[in-house]
């Protein structure tokens, strides 16, 4: 499963509705993700939820991964709240598994998660931003306002203008996803 039934969508208002009341919460001092695919972040949380703890090696092979793409879309977990990233006490192994709050939205219905997943993503001011440009427009903004946004969203360990640029498409891969969850 990539993290959506292709007959389960909610409508433009449901999603105004999420933007208008999920708080913001302050950046966490992790680097923003440099994750493009959302589904692939949702995968990596299912396949967290079935085993119970997964290392990075085994992570790595489980998606044909190399070790930075790994690190890459288990940060993205972490910066969400819904992985954590720790070691095994028996083994000493690093590896990832789910938090509380990741473990909850799991046992939500389908529909009920891909919503909590929206939520947690415009948390952030960057993407809820960037997802409100877009509604008003009707089209993703260039890659420039985007880091524009950015800027002034106090991301943490972001400090050059090739590093923004490289992390505004993770917004785009991210609000694409949140569009794609909305029907027409």
């Amino acid at each position: 499963m990539t993290g959506l039934d292709e007959g389960i969508r909610f409508n433009l208002e449901a999603l105004s509705e999420i933007i208008d009341t999920t708080k913001a919460v302050k950046e966490p001092e992790i680097p923003f993700p440099q994750a493009d695919s959302f589904e692939r972040v949702i995968n990596l949380c299912e396949l967290l939820k079935q085993k119970e703890f997964t290392t990075k090696e085994e992570i790595t092979q489980n998606y044909d991964f190399d070790g930075r793409q790994t690190d890459y879309y288990s940060n993205a977990g972490k910066y969400l709240g819904l992985i954590e990233i720790g070691r095994d006490p028996l083994t000493r192994q690093t590896g990832c598994f789910l938090t509380t709050k990741g473990k909850q939205v799991f046992n939500l219905s389908l529909i009920d998660r891909q919503k909590e997943f929206v939520k947690q993503i415009v948390s952030h001011k960057a993407f809820k931003e960037t997802l409100k440009l877009y509604l008003d427009n009707g089209e993703m903004s260039e890659k420039g306002i985007i880091v524009e946004i950015m800027k002034r969203s106090k991301l943490h360990n972001v400090n050059t203008d090739t590093t923004y640029f490289r992390r505004a498409s993770t917004i785009i891969g991210w609000i694409n996803w949140i569009i794609n969850q909305t029907e027409e």
